[in-house]
């Protein structure tokens, strides 16, 4: 993961910088008393329930963790969101990705995307309708206006005073004020509250503290210019940055600051990037353990494994952001897991399967630190179609694809040149082997049987990792 910019050591003693939120402030004197952060101008209406969390079936005592069944405004979930680029799917034209995931869906349109294109929309015939004026597909979706592309690794960069996030025309910086501009001419359903992203390779609690300050603020003046500006007298709401990297101290206080707002649920932001799955998990449990359950929870991914999926539903988080389906396509990678469990499927020992997605038991060792299992390199069946066996062999590439009636020596051939039809039908598949993983577990969520089926997919739709595209060199910690 590319290095975050640093701030100067001038920048370093401006208020800015500063954490204030819950630590001390030195006083004339020299004594030290804490801080508290501001309070809103105004008195904030409560925010409009966009989430319900269903009842599931607890005869069944199989869904182990904190997943959960619910509707997000009209969609079920847990979901994924549909990523875009500059407004558009990625790799696919509209028309087939309607075809593809049919009915309404959750499409995120990152804002450093949407803040290139403000010019234009507000001049178009339809601006009143926002973003759906400017794109027609959007009429029937559901529109998420994200802080984090997760698209690019990474997208959010930190600053002495407000953040940069990354457009087609370079980075650019967004706070409060630059996000609101954004949903005053989009009119996006939902919009993410700004965030100094903290992956978790950065240690120390000064970068932590202040991004939990900043979130905090920059939350309030979003909450207050919707309770008051009439240009932003719409319906639309409102997703709090939760911040922190991996120290769970300051992820409880980030918790506590956003819950305490009236908003319409969080996004999880630090994760995803190269932290493993055993760090990642100790992250999760704490958030959605302390956050409010009846709101809903966003997780932005890089990638969005199916391993990845599969442990963020079961530690509750309700809607995923990841890139994985595309990103497979453009590297020759077919899916051809299945998300069949047969009735009769030996249960095994669920708790030991699973135990790799979830935080370790709070035992020390002798050295004093908490033993992290390592997840071994596994990722879900999938084929490679550039590889030699598949250059003559004339079947489709699992039965039941949704490109069936292209064999995979075809498919080897367009990505072996580079004809972008390929990845255009490989997208395809993936996309739609997504779509049946995400029915398959809000299915076992609700029949109470979510670990059983989760544990049997680890033990049989997974396969060693390749190395040569699973792969990526380990970043150095860095203390700032």
């Amino acid at each position: 993961m590319a290095a975050e910019a640093a701030p100067t050591e001038a920048a370093a003693d401006t208020p800015d910088s500063r954490p204030d939120a819950g630590e001390c402030a030195k006083t004339a004197s020299g004594s030290e008393q804490p801080t508290k952060p501001t309070e809103p101008k105004i008195v904030l209406p409560p925010a409009k329930s966009i989430f319900n969390v269903k009842s599931v079936d607890p005869s069944a005592g199989g869904n182990v963790g904190g997943a959960r069944f619910g509707h997000l405004l009209s969609l079920p979930t847990p979901r994924f969101s549909v990523p875009t680029s500059r407004g558009f799917p990625t790799v696919l034209r509209p028309g087939v990705m309607q075809d593809i995931l049919q009915g309404q869906q959750l499409v995120q349109l990152p804002v450093g995307d949407l803040l290139i294109r403000i010019e234009e929309v507000d001049k178009c015939p339809q601006a009143s309708a926002g973003c759906r004026g400017f794109w027609p597909h959007l009429k029937a979706n559901l529109t998420y206006c994200s802080y984090r592309n997760p698209r690019h690794n990474p997208s959010v960069y930190g600053g002495d005073t407000l953040c940069s996030v990354e457009t087609a025309g370079g980075r650019r910086k967004v706070g409060p004020k630059e996000a609101l501009s954004v949903q005053r001419v989009m009119r996006t359903d939902i919009l993410a509250a700004p965030g100094e992203e903290v992956p978790m390779d950065v240690v120390g609690a000064r970068r932590g503290n202040r991004a939990v300050t900043r979130a905090t603020e920059w939350l309030k003046e979003i909450l207050e210019a919707k309770a008051t500006e009439p240009e932003l007298a719409f319906d639309w709401h409102v997703l709090a940055s939760i911040q922190g990297g991996g120290d769970v101290k300051i992820r409880q206080k980030a918790c506590a600051s956003a819950a305490a707002m009236p908003v319409a649920g969080f996004w999880v932001g630090g994760l995803g990037y190269d932290e493993s799955l055993a760090n990642r998990a100790k992250v999760l449990e704490t958030v959605t353990s302390t956050l409010p359950p009846e709101l809903p929870r966003f997780l932005p991914l890089t990638v969005g494994t199916p391993i990845e999926v599969l442990q963020a539903v079961l530690l509750g988080i309700d809607v995923l952001e990841l890139t994985y389906p595309a990103q497979a396509a453009h590297q020759g990678i077919a899916l051809t897991f299945s998300c069949d469990m047969p009735v009769d499927t030996d249960e095994g020992d669920v708790a030991s399967v699973l135990s790799a997605l979830f935080p370790p038991p709070a035992t020390e060792t002798t050295d004093g630190a908490v033993p992290m299992p390592a997840f071994p390199a596994r990722e879900a069946l999938q084929l490679q179609l550039r590889s030699p066996e598949c250059r003559e062999d004339f079947g489709p590439i699992m039965k039941g694809s949704s490109v069936s009636q292209y064999c995979r020596a075809y498919l080897c051939h367009l990505l072996n040149v580079r004809e972008l039809l390929g990845t255009m039908l490989l997208t395809q598949h993936n996309l739609d082997m997504y779509v049946r993983l995400f029915d398959a577990i809000r299915q076992h969520i609700v029949k109470g049987t979510l670990g059983r089926f989760a544990s049997w997919f680890l033990r049989t739709q997974t396969q060693e990792a390749s190395p040569d595209v699973t792969a990526t060199p380990t970043s150095k910690r860095r203390k700032i």
